[in-house]
């Protein structure tokens, strides 16, 4: 799910100074990010050059000398990723195709709302004294086509602070996984969605093998988020354990040391890894008797959770069928 931009939000402000509102928008992206969100920021072709004060916008107070450095140049790293929202080549052209598509609020024309709008996803927003925090905006989107003209209003949610991120993040991670359509895409994506998880070569392909219409598909993205929540609240000298209410267990040495069965759950490990027999496992519910292998290691860098498996149970002592 990308990032959408409000260019309405670009307006100076007397009481809150451009550096402390880049600074806010910097925090409101990276809270995005830990969820899972592209991380691009979608906006209309001169949204970072709009005055936000003293004549000068986004573009230039990312480098002033009163704004936040790491802030400053984190924005001004996201603004000038293609493709726009707006233009013959645009985003917004792609999803209007043979219509004819207007969004306005309070009858001004909008290019980014709308855009949100029509994705139904949120948008970011510069905070100032009339937008201090998350709130619902109207917008008016008119639809010209061959069947005639149809009007909506649409209202869509504009996140300015970390916090509205937080209170809003059950919708926006519903908004992350309607947006991958298969496996495929989900791991394309999941460097992005699931940062704490490293997948192994067989995991990989199996879920990569997904259409995205079996009924484990998005009890799948349940159990991956609840292993790399895991990862990131895992302390130092405690035993890991996943986040969330999924069912997990431990294989029994009996299985384990099975010759036969034993060695199934050899699985290869990720790139950098050292090779192990897997035997920690999540069950996915609905009867489908999927199972998802996995092993938590800390790194000198982060703790992380591998992935090595996931298909159908694996026969054990006590199931060999």
């Amino acid at each position: 799910m990308d990032v959408i931009l409000d260019e309405t939000s670009l307006v100076p402000c007397d009481s809150w100074s451009p550096s402390r509102r880049i600074k806010t928008l910097a925090s409101t992206l990276q809270a995005l990010d830990r969820l899972g969100c592209s991380r691009v920021l979608r906006s209309a072709r001169t949204a970072a050059d709009l005055d936000i004060g003293q004549g000068r916008g986004l573009r230039g107070w990312c480098f002033d000398q009163g704004t936040n450095r790491e802030a400053g140049r984190f924005i001004a790293q996201r603004l000038g990723k293609q493709p726009f929202i707006d233009g013959a080549d645009g985003l917004f052209t792609e999803i209007e195709g043979e219509r004819v598509i207007e969004g306005s609020m309070l009858g001004t024309t909008v290019v980014g709302l709308a855009f949100a709008a029509l994705m139904n996803t949120p948008a970011v927003a510069l905070c100032s004294d009339t937008l201090p925090a998350s709130t619902a905006v109207a917008v008016d989107i008119i639809t010209l086509d061959a069947e005639g003209e149809l009007q909506e209003t649409v209202q869509v949610c504009c996140l300015v602070t970390e916090d509205d991120v937080i209170q809003q993040s059950e919708v926006i991670i519903r908004g992350i996984e309607s947006s991958v359509e298969n496996g495929d895409q989900l791991m394309k994506r999941a460097g992005e969605i699931f940062p704490g998880l490293r997948f192994g070569p067989r995991a990989i392909e199996q879920i990569s093998s997904l259409t995205g219409n079996e009924p484990v598909f998005h009890q799948l993205f349940r159990h991956l988020r609840a292993l790399d929540q895991g990862a990131a609240a895992w302390q130092p000298d405690t035993q890991y354990s996943p986040a969330g209410s999924i069912t997990w267990s431990r294989e029994s040495n009996s299985t384990l040391d099975h010759g036969s069965y034993g060695p199934l759950r050899d699985f290869p490990t990720p790139y950098g890894f050292a090779p192990r027999r897997w035997c920690y496992h999540s069950k996915l519910s609905g009867g489908t008797g999927a199972r998802l292998y996995y092993h938590a290691e800390r790194t000198d860098e982060a703790s992380v959770v591998l992935i090595g498996y996931f298909g159908d149970h694996l026969p054990t002592v006590l199931f060999d069928s």
